[in-house]
């Protein structure tokens, strides 16, 4: 079973290539703890970034 990359305790430690790959040109973050993703299953609680309000 794969974790969510909120699970993920030290992400960079354990594979940093497909760490980015998940992370490069992040379309989601999660709601919960801020981590950012390009697909929305790889986060607990994901918002979609795209359509939201420019800051």
């Amino acid at each position: 079973m794969t974790k969510t990359l909120c699970e993920l305790k030290k992400p960079l430690k354990k594979d940093t290539v497909e760490y980015l790959k998940k992370v490069r040109d992040a379309t989601h973050a999660c709601h919960k703890c801020g981590r950012a993703a390009n697909d929305r299953r790889l986060l607990c609680k994901p918002i979609d970034l795209t359509n939201s309000p420019e800051a």
